[in-house]
């Protein structure tokens, strides 16, 4: 009995030991990554390499391990002048973990660092491997700005608008879309002289994002730009000719226009004009629509009256008239009662424009049941929106 005692006591002192010497050696390992960056702060780089090469050495084939090895190209090239042991550092981890996230960061510091170099055409190769193979990684995004800028920087411009279009379509939502349209837009100027493709660029650019705040310096030189080449900093393209006639030819004519909904309506106007309809003014609706205003022509809203209301239960109520003043106030004054209510004891006509219903009072006062016969100035206009 006291044999086995002394077997129980020994195997327990053992087990003791042998956890106690796995959490000591456990708390070193986790402990070096703290001190190399100590190291660092203090400018031993060549101590910090040596601390993160143990850690690579005690932790081989794993995440850390990996982290460490990148942290050891990086201090190679930014600090110790010596890029071929960096880039080898990195490529080690390629070698070893080629599908890995850490591979992706390595090759993406590999691609940076010989675009920097001027060795371009290397760098593509690098940027373009985490772009088709990485794709689920943020760092791609990085990474297909990068292929881009490889191949602009190596004058092969044609590339360089694809890589800028590829990163546009594939991340419309990114704060840098904005800029990377600039930077298309300078590339098809400044070396492929193609000023109409760089003003489709722009106007896209200006139409998407007007309202972005992030994008507004960006947004704002586009629109220097396009008011150079006399279009319209809104992306609505050249500016129409405007009639002898138009009521509002000298205010028109240049164009300052602060808000793109004005412009939309002065565009309308200018185009009804020439078709015919010499609308005085119009209005851009809440909806949207724009309304030429005209004598003889109203846009009406009507309202029911709900059927507990003592006096005028079921019938109904002009509650939104817009139109041309003069006709709105005639019409108003003949055709309902208090100036609100529908008169029941005249039924205007009714005839159909453009597949809308439209009542013809006795004046010959055409009435549009609102929101109908307002004007989409997008689809009026042939413009994107």
């Amino acid at each position: 009995m006291k044999g086995k005692t002394v077997k129980f006591v020994n195997y327990f002192l053992f087990t003791a030991l042998f956890l106690t010497t796995v959490v000591q050696f456990g708390c070193v390992s986790f402990n070096l990554t703290p001190r190399a960056e100590r190291l660092v702060d203090a400018k031993d780089y060549s101590g910090a390499i040596k601390v993160y090469q143990s850690i690579v050495e005690s932790h081989p084939g794993t995440v850390k391990a990996r982290k460490a090895q990148l942290a050891i190209g990086k201090l190679y090239i930014d600090h110790l002048n010596q890029p071929e042991k960096g880039t080898d550092a990195y490529e080690a981890i390629i070698a070893e973990a080629p599908t890995s996230d850490e591979s992706a960061e390595a090759r993406y510091r590999i691609g940076s660092h010989t675009y920097n170099k001027e060795k371009y055409d290397t760098a593509q190769l690098y940027f373009e491997i985490i772009v088709n193979q990485f794709s689920h990684l943020k760092l791609s995004h990085n990474a297909q700005i990068m292929l881009a800028k490889s191949y602009e920087a190596g004058e092969k411009f044609e590339h360089a608008l694809e890589s800028y279009d590829d990163f546009v379509n594939r991340y419309p939502q990114s704060k840098r879309t904005p800029q990377i349209l600039t930077y298309k837009a300078r590339i098809q100027r400044e070396h492929l002289n193609d000023n109409e493709e760089a003003i489709q660029t722009l106007e896209l650019l200006v139409r998407k994002y007007n309202k972005n705040e992030d994008a507004e310096s960006y947004v704002n030189e586009a629109k220097k730009t396009l008011i150079e080449f006399d279009r319209s900093p809104f992306g609505f393209g050249p500016y129409p000719e405007v009639p002898a006639d138009f009521p509002f030819r000298e205010e028109v004519l240049g164009w300052d226009n602060p808000t793109p909904e004005y412009e939309l309506s002065v565009r309308v106007h200018i185009k009804l004009w020439k078709q015919g309809t010499q609308a005085t003014s119009v209005a851009l609706s809440s909806n949207g629509l724009i309304y030429p205003f005209m004598p003889g022509v109203l846009y009406v809203e009507w309202t029911t009256v709900p059927d507990n209301d003592p006096e005028f239960a079921g019938q109904r109520y002009a509650s939104h008239i817009s139109g041309h003043p003069d006709t709105s106030k005639k019409w108003q004054s003949l055709y309902l009662v208090n100036r609100s209510y529908e008169r029941t004891d005249i039924t205007p006509d009714e005839i159909e424009v453009s597949g809308i219903k439209v009542n013809v009072y006795p004046d010959g006062t055409k009435v549009y049941p609102f929101p109908d016969g307002g004007i989409d100035p997008y689809e009026f206009l042939g413009l994107k929106k």
